[in-house]
C-alpha cells in the first residue's frame, strides 16, 4: 500500500529544490498540486506528489510554460517519456562505492587515507544536462566564490533528479574536488570553506524538513574532536533522514560535551561518529562513559577508514563499527534505533 502523505512543505522544498512560495503559487494559481492538509491546516505531500513535482520541473526545463504544464503532462506518452529520460540508474551500494584518497596533510600528518563515496554512472537526460555536469558547475562556482551560481546549480540538480542524487553525485564530488585542489595549492582554502558551508546548510535544511512531525532526533551524527572530513558523514545522515528518521547533524570537530548535551536533550538512541584519519581512544572512552550515564541507552557507532582499521579495539570496548559503504552504514544506524 502507498505510504500516507508525510512530507511538510519544507521537506517538499528540500526534496525537489522548489521554493516554498513557488509551491504555494503552483497550488493556488495553477492547481498543479493539491497536497493534503492536517487538522491544523499544514500541507502534507506524499511520495506521489514529490514525483509529480519533479515531472513538472522537467516539463518546465523543456520550455513548457507553467500555464500549459498540466495539459502537457496529461498528453499520452509524455509521463513515460519524461520518466525514462531522467530516471536515475540505481547502483547498489556493495557494487557502487568509489574509493577516494584523502591527504591528511591539513592535520599535520603524512601519507593518505581513503574514504568511500557513492559511485556508479550518473543518470543521463535527453535534452537536459547530465547530472555529472553539475559537479563542474558547483566546483567552478565555489572557485569563483559565486554563491548565487552555486545555488542555481544545486537547485536545478535537485529539481531534475532528486535530493539524494544531487547530493551524492554532484555536491559531494564537487566538494571532494575543491578540497583536493586546495591541498594541491591550486585553489584558495576559502573556496572549500564556502562549499562545505553550503553543503552543511543544504543538509541541515533537508534534515529539518524531513524530520517527522513532533519526532525528536533519534540519531545524532558528529565528527570526532579534531576530525574535519565531513563528506561521508553528511551522506550518511542524509540517508537516515530520507528513511524517515529524525536526524541531528553536529558536523566537524564536535566536542565531547556538545555530543553528550545534544544526545541528552534530544533523547537520541544512536550516535554515529566519523573517524577518517585516527581513532582517539581516550576521547572515545570518555564519551562512551558519559553517554552510558544518560537515562536512555545510547548505541555508539563509529565509521570511517580509521574506524575500520581499529575494528578490534572498538568492538572490544563496546562500540559498533559502521561499514564504509554509505547505504550499509545507514542500514546499521536504523537497526541501532530499532528500525529494520
Amino acid at each position: 500500500m502507498p505510504r500516507p502523505p508525510r512530507f511538510t512543505i519544507r521537506a517538499a522544498s528540500a526534496l525537489t529544490g522548489i521554493n516554498q512560495n513557488t509551491l504555494r503559487a503552483w497550488e493556488r494559481r495553477h492547481g498543479l498540486i493539491q497536497p493534503e492538509r492536517t487538522p491544523k491546516g499544514y500541507r502534507l505531500y506524499s511520495d506521489a506528489d514529490i514525483e509529480w513535482l519533479r515531472l513538472v520541473q522537467r516539463a518546465l526545463a523543456e520550455g513548457v510554460s507553467v500555464g500549459r504544464v498540466r495539459a502537457y503532462l496529461e498528453a499520452p506518452g509524455t509521463l513515460e517519456q519524461l520518466r525514462g529520460q531522467h530516471a536515475p540508474r540505481h547502483v547498489s551500494a556493495s557494487r557502487g562505492s568509489r574509493v577516494d584518497e584523502v591527504s591528511p596533510a591539513e592535520a599535520g600528518l603524512k601519507g593518505t587515507t581513503t574514504m568511500h563515496l557513492p559511485a556508479g554512472e550518473p543518470p543521463q537526460g535527453n535534452g537536459a544536462p547530465a547530472l555529472a555536469s553539475f559537479v563542474e558547475r558547483m566546483e567552478q562556482a565555489a572557485l569563483r566564490f559565486d554563491r548565487a551560481g552555486l545555488e542555481r546549480a544545486y537547485t536545478r540538480a535537485v529539481g531534475l533528479f532528486s535530493l539524494r542524487h544531487a547530493f551524492h553525485h554532484a555536491l559531494a564530488p564537487a566538494l571532494a574536488r575543491v578540497a583536493q585542489r586546495c591541498l594541491d595549492h591550486l585553489a584558495d582554502a576559502a573556496s572549500e570553506r564556502l562549499l562545505t558551508a553550503f553543503a552543511r546548510e543544504k543538509l541541515l535544511g533537508a534534515l529539518a524538513g524531513l524530520r517527522p512531525l513532533h519526532q525528536q532526533p533519534r540519531a545524532l551524527f558528529a565528527c570526532l574532536p579534531g576530525e574535519q572530513h565531513e563528506i561521508t558523514l553528511m551522506l550518511l545522515s542524509l540517508e537516515v533522514g530520507l528513511a524517515g528518521v529524525s536526524a541531528l547533524y553536529l558536523g566537524a570537530d564536535a566536542p565531547v560535551g556538545a555530543v553528550v548535551q545534544a544526545t541528552r536533550a534530544a533523547g537520541s538512541r544512536a550516535v554515529a561518529l566519523s573517524a577518517t584519519l585516527a581513532v582517539p581512544q581516550e576521547t572515545l572512552l570518555h564519551l562512551r562513559d558519559r553517554l552510558a550515564a544518560l537515562p536512555r541507552h545510547v548505541r555508539v557507532l563509529v565509521g570511517g577508514p580509521a574506524a575500520s582499521e581499529n575494528r578490534d579495539w572498538l568492538e572490544a570496548n563496546g562500540f559498533g563499527v559502521l561499514p564504509l559503504d554509505t547505504e550499509e552504514a545507514a542500514a546499521q544506524v536504523l537497526r541501532a534505533i530499532g528500525r529494520d
